[in-house]
């Protein structure tokens, strides 16, 4: 991030984002935690929460160096990578990315990767 002072200083930024498909996933494995004596979160303020995530994500990911964006929709298979961005600019997607994913960078997702992907080819 030119102009910084982190930057200036030395330092990155790197921000790592994990979500799922659906704020009502979120809520069902919130409750479940709770059950078992976990954290407790005001359930109504997860759609809300869910929304102001997603519409914050393109602008976050100009002011990190290197932002990681994962899915966690699966329960019990882990997350899995669905897009990396350096410097505000995509340098890796998943196959088959997820639709809450496509929904936030569909269309930059796409314009972005066709030239990358052109000058792979050419390689």
């Amino acid at each position: 991030m030119q102009g910084s002072r982190s930057a200036e200083a030395g330092f990155t930024t790197k921000v790592v984002f994990i979500s799922t498909e659906d704020p009502n996933l979120n809520a069902g494995r919130i409750l479940v935690r709770m059950s078992h004596g976990g954290q407790s979160v005001p359930l109504g303020t997860i759609p809300e929460s869910y929304q102001e995530s997603m519409r914050s994500l393109p602008e976050a990911r100009k002011h990190a160096d290197d932002f990681l964006v994962y899915d966690n929709t699966p329960n019990g298979k882990g997350h899995r990578l669905g897009a990396r961005f350096i410097a505000g600019e995509l340098v890796k997607t998943t196959r088959g990315s997820p639709k809450w994913l496509k929904n936030v960078f569909g269309r930059e997702l796409r314009s972005e990767m066709e030239p990358q992907e052109k000058s792979s080819r050419g390689r």
